[in-house]
């Protein structure tokens, strides 16, 4: 299935730097907890290795995770280390009430599929 038109709430690159400046990564957690700039790092680390998929491969970005926006993001294979993995950054990163940067939506759409994204990749999209 294709879909006319996309929105993605997010990009894949390289990890974010740690020492984002004041307004990137969100508000702090209390109690000394983790810093939501770190917490930021992990996660776009930890979705880059979830998403990261081979062109052409066959059963690959059709599980999804629940991002921190609330949208769906398709991972190479459900129940992976990687997206484990993801999932266990969204929730440190939600338990320190960091604030996501989200776009205004969530695509609709019903499958992933991997594709290179802005020269880089490839990764399960959306």
């Amino acid at each position: 299935m294709f879909v006319a038109s996309c929105v993605y709430d997010w990009e894949v690159g390289a990890p974010a730097s740690t020492d984002a400046g004041p307004g990137s990564g969100g508000a702090g957690g209390s109690g000394g907890g983790a810093d939501c700039a770190d917490l930021q790092a992990d996660l776009e680390a930890a979705r880059i290795a979830a998403k990261s998929c081979v062109l052409g491969a066959s059963g690959q970005c059709a599980e999804k995770v629940t991002d921190e926006c609330g949208c769906n993001s398709f991972v190479k294979a459900g129940g992976s280390a990687e997206a484990q993995a993801f999932a266990a950054a969204l929730e440190a990163f939600q338990a320190a009430d960091c604030k996501p940067s989200c776009a205004a939506g969530c695509s609709v759409v019903v499958s992933g599929m991997c594709l290179i994204v802005g020269g880089q990749g490839p990764y399960c999209t959306p």
